[in-house]
């Protein structure tokens, strides 16, 4: 009798695990299916304008699914951190995003209809795609993604530290400069330079979100100082660097 119930419980418990792994295997196929379907939309309509199709990339299309993911929850081309999109990768260019169409066919065609989302799908340039569908309970309930980009990843140098300034006295300078927008760098790197030696020493790292602006304190009066500021952007932890900006003060 005791046999006989724990081998029922077993296989119970196989076939539970079997419903299970079915489930999820039918909904990933479900979701390869509705982003296959994509690509094949988009590539027809560039097949239509005499335009190579575009090759699904792995880096984009796991970058796509972060994407996917931020939007759930903020439906915007700024990501949750201030950066732009199309900074979550090297390789992304250009960034399509949609909420609401139940499908493949509904989805592109919406975004062959608005002008700014049709030249991404109709980029000559661009050669390769990633491509997200996430579902929720929200109103829109659906939510797609693509990213475009191509083959070489593009160069990104973030803009240059602009009206580097300082303001003296006998054993303190502050250095000053204009704050960028959030999208367009991550932070900022102050250097002293010695302008003997040709060396730079880092002197501090300040945030995208810290106050902008450094104080030196314990110099010497009536000597003459080298500094050096750059900025620096983050994306998929690799980091990308700005041109020196140099400014040379003499305390008082």
């Amino acid at each position: 009798m005791n046999f006989y119930i724990n081998f029922k419980i077993v296989k119970t418990l196989l076939l539970i695990l079997f419903i299970a792994i079915t489930s999820t295997l039918f909904v990933d196929d479900v979701y390869a299916d509705e982003c296959g379907e994509v690509l094949k939309l988009v590539n027809k309509e560039r097949a239509a304008n005499s335009l190579p199709p575009l090759k699904l990339d792995k880096e984009l299309s796991s970058a796509a699914e972060i994407r996917c993911e931020e939007i759930k929850t903020v439906f915007s081309h700024t990501r949750p951190d201030g950066s732009r999109g199309i900074h979550i990768s090297p390789k992304a260019n250009g960034e399509n995003l949609a909420a609401g169409q139940k499908s493949p066919k509904n989805v592109v065609s919406a975004w062959m209809e608005s002008p700014g989302h049709r030249k991404n799908i109709l980029n000559p340039s661009f050669t390769v795609i990633g491509l997200s569908h996430k579902t929720t309970n929200s109103d829109y309930k659906n939510y797609w993604v693509q990213l475009f980009g191509s083959v070489k990843e593009k160069k990104i140098s973030p803009e240059k530290v602009k009206n580097l300034n300082a303001e003296k006295k006998k054993t303190q300078i502050t250095l000053k400069w204009k704050k960028l927008s959030s999208s367009k760098v991550t932070g900022y790197e102050i250097f002293s330079y010695n302008d003997k030696t040709k060396k730079s020493k880092l002197l501090k790292t300040i945030t995208r979100f810290d106050a902008i602006g450094l104080t030196i304190n314990g110099l010497q009066s009536s000597t003459k100082y080298h500094y050096r500021v750059r900025t620096y952007m983050e994306i998929n932890k690799k980091i990308y660097y700005g041109s020196f900006s140099a400014i040379s003060v003499k305390t008082k």
